[in-house]
């Protein structure tokens, strides 16, 4: 009988600790900035978050589980200019995430679930020279289920929800990049909202609003080199998991929002591009608390045709 209680409450453990901690830039894509924008462009780009959790004991008497989080993405995206109104960027990231848990350490990797978007130019306007001018672009897209998923959630095997490198879902996003730019400086504010569907196993993970403010100032230099530095806010809302959505089984540690400080550069020479970005958590309440997300990086490199 002793047995069977710890072979149960591992497996319990192991499902209550599939906080809603990842799956953010597979699943909500969000465009910030945005290089040069009449140019097409490729490129590869690094992300990289982690996050500490602990998961309560079930029974009275025995220690909380704390588990270290770490998701990193390797992703090829870009933007191809369709006509003088449409854009449509497509996004294709490779994950391998690791899971540091006080009882073993787990980890996943592969394909992760390839997206799509298609924007249309709602607004351009370049202004007068040292004058005012703004932009918007604004449309929707879909997140395919290409990454592996699976609903194993037993203890010899790797079934955690968000360590793994796809949702098993389709998903469904709109978004809007909005900027606005006086001389050298200018403002941007883009928001994207994700709308989950429920996966082969029922489980549904919540969905989720991204949104940001980033400041930036352009400075140019001879020979075709340029520097970008810009500041801000980021902030994301999710909605609580199901696991499993046809019976309406709420997962009631999942869910929550989290407000970033985010500082970065995007510096050109001619038509070759690099981004760098530093997000630091500001104000947070995820997965009810047992959640806590650490800094957040990305590192990229493009090409403007």
């Amino acid at each position: 009988m002793k047995h069977v209680l710890t072979i149960l409450a591992l497996t319990l453990s192991i499902q209550a600790g599939a906080c809603d901690v990842c799956g953010c830039s597979a699943s909500n894509q969000y465009l910030g900035i945005l290089p040069q924008f009449q140019w097409n462009f490729a490129g590869i780009q690094y992300q990289h978050s982690s996050f500490s959790s602990v998961h309560p004991s079930l029974f009275e008497g025995w220690p909380d589980e704390h588990a270290q989080d770490y998701y990193n993405t390797i992703q090829a995206w870009g933007r191809y200019n369709v006509g003088r109104r449409l854009q449509v960027f497509l996004f294709v990231p490779y994950q391998y995430n690791i899971d540091h848990a006080d009882t073993a350490t787990s980890s996943s990797s592969g394909l992760g679930d390839i997206s799509f978007l298609v924007n249309r130019i709602m607004i351009k306007d370049k202004g007068s020279a040292g004058g005012w001018g703004h932009q918007l672009i604004a449309g929707g897209g879909l997140k395919m289920p290409t990454g592996h998923h699976n609903g194993i959630t037993t203890p010899d095997r790797l079934g955690l929800p968000n360590l793994q490198p796809g949702t098993g879902s389709w998903d469904f996003m709109i978004n809007a990049n909005y900027t606005l730019r006086h001389n050298k400086q200018g403002l941007n504010l883009d928001a994207a909202y994700t709308l989950t569907t429920a996966n082969k196993d029922n489980f549904k993970y919540g969905n989720r609003l991204n949104a940001g403010l980033l400041w930036y100032y352009a400075l140019k230099f001879k020979g075709g080199v340029s520097l970008l530095p810009q500041a801000g806010l980021r902030y994301q809302y999710t909605l609580h998991d199901y696991d499993n959505y046809r019976k309406k089984w709420l997962n009631e540690q999942s869910g929550g929002y989290l407000s970033f400080g985010d500082v970065g550069l995007q510096a050109y020479y001619k038509r070759l591009g690099i981004r760098l970005d530093c997000q630091l958590p500001l104000a947070q309440h995820y997965g009810n608390g047992y959640v806590n997300a650490k800094q957040k990086t990305e590192a990229g490199i493009f090409i403007l045709f």
